[in-house]
């Protein structure tokens, strides 16, 4: 038998700090595959959401490749942040820098700039900020002013921040990074979902970029903080939501934009013990994620 559980992945901004969501990502991907080989993110996600640099990754897992399979396992673009990825978020370093080409975008152009948000069958919810308004936007699939909208262009108006790429204009707004006011969009990814499974059981996945003591937090991350006490009350009331949030403490030393080689080991480091310290944890959504692919 077949659960109709409806899956939403959210994962929070956080620049380098991204390695944290792919790390466990990984960890899921490696789990369900002992139970089925053929079961990749794209099959067991129903919404996607993401915000900030974050947006680059989630985007490209939910790329399919010609025979209906992820085109990129979360290892792959792990991989590429952990050897690339001070040098992908600085415009000083790489290509061209004389003439301040900035280095992700170039990127972002070359692998998703052909991809078209239409193409995508999975619902999703990727979050910035318009700049001209000053408020928080969102771009979904249940807009079509969007559906000719490059993937690389999404990832830039997510990811636009003045070490990174300048603002990317649509429609003669400036869309830039939310990071400065908005890390998690787990409730609106929930609220979104909601649209299309109004009377479906829904597992919600938010997984953090880590978190830092009281005294050390900024805007955005008292949002997240606030974002998943309000989700896990709402959790407690509704049957209907199964609400699994992964979120690493950190020590001060990882709230640097960039990361020298020593601290990104000690990153992944943090990581895989805190996945072994969560176990049962992990194993109860894997055994949900089972259920509904069965």
């Amino acid at each position: 038998m077949v659960c109709k559980y409806r899956v939403i992945l959210s994962i929070d901004g956080g620049g380098l700090l991204g390695i944290i969501p792919l790390k466990i990502l990984d960890y899921l991907h490696s789990s369900l595959s002992e139970c089925n080989n053929n079961l990749d993110v794209t099959s067991w996600v129903d919404v996607f959401s993401s915000t900030s640099t974050s947006s680059i990754f989630t985007g490209a897992l939910m790329l399919k490749d010609q025979n209906e399979f992820s085109k990129y396992k979360p290892s792959d673009l792990l991989h590429f942040y952990e050897r690339k990825g001070n040098q992908m978020f600085n415009k000083n370093i790489g290509i061209d820098a004389g003439n301040s080409t900035f280095p992700l975008s170039f990127v972002l152009e070359h692998f998703f700039g052909g991809v078209k948000m239409g193409s995508f069958k999975n619902h999703f919810l990727f979050v910035c900020y318009n700049k001209t308004h000053q408020e928080t936007c969102t771009i979904s699939n249940s807009s079509d002013r969007y559906r000719d909208l490059s993937l690389s262009k999404v990832m830039r108006a997510c990811s636009a921040t003045e070490n990174v790429f300048p603002p990317l204009i649509l429609d003669k707004n400036e869309l830039i990074d939310a990071k400065f006011c908005y890390q998690n969009p787990a409730l609106m990814a929930y609220d979104y979902a909601r649209m299309f499974y109004q009377d479906e059981p829904i597992i919600l996945v938010s997984i953090g970029t880590g978190g830092f003591k009281p005294e050390n937090l900024s805007l955005n991350q008292k949002q997240s903080i606030e974002v998943d006490n309000q989700l896990a009350e709402i959790a407690k009331f509704n049957r209907k939501l199964i609400y699994f949030r992964y979120q690493p403490e950190l020590d001060n030393e990882f709230l640097s934009d960039s990361l020298s080689v020593n601290q990104l080991e000690k990153l992944t480091r943090v990581t895989d013990d805190y996945i072994k310290s969560k176990k049962e944890k992990f194993a109860d959504l894997i055994n949900f994620i089972s259920l509904k692919m069965a």
